[in-house]
């Protein structure tokens, strides 16, 4: 086992120009398509129904922009609908009288943050009209002397650290999604010695010298499962600490996350290895197979804005799909393993499956 795997890693050492290129297309792509990060502000489509005047529109405004991380726009109903639709905005704010709704598309985390400070602005300014109402007309300016000299100061951080910024989803799942995309190809291509070795003959001479079985697969197969994992975590180290991309701080489970995932992608390119007859077809299907995982698996766009039942069955047959979600709940959401034990679970099960498989595939020829 020692030798093959050796062996492997001579060859990158002679011809590193494939690892190479798919990693330096990682950094390009997550770079480009997320790699500035958006402003501190998060900026909230905000529409009103016939019923609001333009004092009470703009009195709502007012208050609702005291927030230093969200800036609520008045834009007209039409154009708050047609951006949430488009995809431009992920949701918009329609104002009434004494109520509010949310117009969302899909569920993010950032609705929670900005229902829950709609929520607490016109729960203390109703209340606060009501107690003009009922008991003094001075109260207003007393509660707004009270909140300018508080008796007891708290200081809160949150996910996105002491500046107030929202842990930006959108860039976590640009840098999941592509990096795991491009792993795919680094790790099938380089299972391409393989089906080198059969074509060649050389696989044959192998599994007959004293060599065994297992230790000539387990020779391929951890090279390339640790040619994968050095990718992902090369790409995630350099995003965290030179371009600011915020992971959380569980770092292990993300690991574990990325092992699982490896071994999967590892796994179902023993099974592509297995299905097709020469090297030449293996460089067919590779991209074919890569870019349907990632389309169905939702590493270009959020699955959830995917409302065919169809497709939604189909990505929870795909790697990637449980990939991301096992990244995304330890760096959004600080998950352990516990926590994110069934996306690991099917990942582990793919890859104990397509093993087999592909393994039986190739001892039948």
């Amino acid at each position: 086992m020692k030798s093959v795997f050796l062996l492997q890693w001579q060859r990158f050492k002679r011809a590193p120009v494939l690892v190479l290129f798919f990693f330096g297309l990682t950094l390009l792509f997550v770079f480009f398509l997320a790699g500035f990060r958006s402003e501190s502000e998060l900026t909230v489509y905000t529409y009103g129904d016939e019923t609001l005047t333009v004092e009470e529109r703009d009195g709502w405004l007012e208050k609702l922009n005291e927030s230093g991380a969200l800036r609520f726009v008045w834009v007209e109903e039409e154009e708050a609908r047609h951006a949430v639709a488009t995809g431009m905005v992920s949701l918009a704010l329609r104002l009434m009288k004494d109520d509010y709704r949310l117009l969302v598309a899909t569920d993010e985390q950032t609705h929670y943050v900005v229902d829950s400070y709609v929520n607490q602005v016109f729960t203390e300014e109703l209340r606060i009209r009501q107690l003009e109402a009922s008991e003094r007309a001075d109260i207003r300016s007393e509660v707004e002397r009270f909140l300018a000299e508080p008796v007891l100061t708290v200081s809160s951080t949150s996910l996105a650290g002491a500046d107030g910024v929202f842990l930006d989803e959108e860039r976590l799942h640009v840098l999941f999604g592509m990096t795991l995309f491009f792993s795919i190809y680094t790790i099938m291509f380089s299972l391409m010695n393989v089906a080198e070795e059969k074509r060649e003959g050389t696989w044959n001479r192998l599994i007959v010298s004293p060599l065994r079985k297992w230790q000539v697969y387990t020779g391929h197969l951890l090279y390339c499962f640790i040619i994968g994992i050095l990718q992902i975590v090369a790409v995630f180290f350099i995003f965290y600490y030179l371009l600011d991309f915020e992971l959380g701080n569980r770092f292990g489970t993300m690991l574990i996350v990325i092992g699982c995932y490896v071994f999967a992608i590892v796994a179902l390119g023993m099974l592509l290895i297995g299905l097709v007859r020469t090297s030449q077809q293996l460089q067919a299907v590779i991209p074919i197979t890569s870019t349907a995982i990632a389309m169905l698996g939702g590493a270009f766009w959020p699955i959830e804005i995917v409302t065919n039942e169809v497709m939604l069955l189909l990505a929870q047959a795909m790697p990637i799909f449980y990939a991301m979600e096992g990244l995304k709940g330890a760096s959004l959401y600080q998950y352990g393993v516990g926590e994110i034990a069934t996306p690991l679970s099917f990942l582990l099960l793919i890859g104990v499956i397509c093993m087999g498989i592909g393994i039986n595939l190739m001892e039948r020829k």
